[in-house]
């Protein structure tokens, strides 16, 4: 039996070594020389180390400018700030006509007398010596009635007109002196007595402060002594002196009365009232005083503004003892230093607005 294996013919063997022989000439050309590709690597090496230092010198001289302008900048940043300085943050400047027209009033820092003081309370009453109860002096029927409540009425004008149930005969009820209606108990066509009270007026052009003095203040209040009353609600103050003092305790109240005559012109102050007063006692003088009027908040600190070379700046000061008319000045101010006495809130106000509208003052 003859095997299923053939071996190949030695024909056939050296055709298969030719062709191996001819695969492998083609693989190293296709592959090229070793040396091409390192060359060719190198120049890709050259190329970008070229486009890297371009690159570089093009930051640096991007920096440098850079560097430049910031060094510009700075130096103006630096004189706009010095500028700023110069003027102060928040000065004012204002002309002579526009602190005429604010009312704004100077003064010079200098020392001052402080003094102790009790504060009492006490209320607005009619002047007593100023006031009158009107009635008739016949029995008669109310006819006519001139004058009403809170009517504000002359010396020797008519209140009323009433007819005598005696004689029948007409006749006149009149004021007085000039006044206020303040009480009013009439009607038309009432009959009423001789001596009734129809009218009650009042010249209320001055009014009493009726202050109560506890016993243990009794022996430190003396007629004579300076009184600021204070009605207690941010409204007016009246500064006078004590007139009177009762020579009696009250025996419901176990207080004593000191009473202060207050000038009424304005009409701010009104019987009934709650008012307190600040009696003035002793003494004692400190370096810098300045009312209280000067005194200002401002950007969460106390000022006082003071009158520089450039205007008025909101000078900030260190406040120390004071009583209800004056503040001593601790730091911040110091004597011969002209500041705003009277109306700073006036600078203030227009501080904050940045400008003054069209005056003639200027804000840095």
């Amino acid at each position: 039996m003859k095997s299923s294996l053939q071996y190949p013919s030695k024909r056939n063997s050296i055709r298969l070594s030719l062709t191996s022989l001819l695969f492998l000439c083609f693989g190293l050309v296709s592959c090229g020389p070793p040396h091409e590709s390192a060359h060719d690597h190198d120049d890709g090496e050259v190329h970008n180390d070229h486009h890297n230092d371009d690159h570089d010198e093009h930051d640096d001289d991007h920096h440098d400018g850079e560097h430049m302008e910031d060094d510009h900048d700075d130096g103006a940043h630096d004189e706009a700030d010095k500028e700023h300085q110069d003027h102060g943050d928040d000065t004012v400047s204002v002309s002579d006509e526009v602190l005429r027209e604010f009312g704004i009033v100077f003064a010079e820092a200098g020392p001052g007398i402080l003094h102790e003081e009790v504060i009492l309370p006490g209320e607005i009453q009619f002047n007593r010596e100023k006031m009158a109860f009107v009635s008739p002096q016949y029995a008669g029927t109310v006819k006519k009635i001139a004058a009403r409540l809170a009517d504000a009425i002359k010396e020797g004008q008519v209140l009323a007109t009433l007819e005598s149930t005696e004689t029948l005969l007409a006749f006149e009820i009149k004021a007085p002196f000039g006044g206020t209606v303040v009480g009013y108990d009439i009607t038309p066509g009432e009959t009423v007595q001789a001596g009734e009270s129809l009218f009650t007026v009042a010249d209320l052009s001055t009014v009493w402060a009726d202050l109560r003095v506890y016993q243990r203040d009794l022996n430190k209040i003396n007629k004579g002594q300076r009184v600021v009353i204070v009605d207690g609600h941010d409204g007016p103050t009246f500064t006078g002196e004590i007139s009177y003092i009762a020579p009696t305790i009250d025996e419901h109240t176990r207080t004593g009365l000191a009473r202060v005559v207050v000038n009424n012109e304005s009409g701010d102050w009104r019987p009934g009232q709650f008012i307190t007063g600040n009696v003035f006692l002793e003494g004692h003088e400190e370096e810098v005083v300045v009312p209280r009027s000067a005194i200002l908040p401002h950007e969460g600190q106390t000022v006082v503004f003071v009158k520089t070379a450039d205007g008025f700046e909101p000078r900030p000061v260190l406040l120390g003892h004071g009583d209800a008319l004056s503040v001593a000045i601790e730091d911040g101010l110091v004597p011969g230093e002209i500041y705003v006495e009277r109306n700073a809130i006036s600078l203030k106000a227009e501080m904050s607005k940045g400008s003054f509208g069209g005056h003639a003052g200027h804000v840095h």
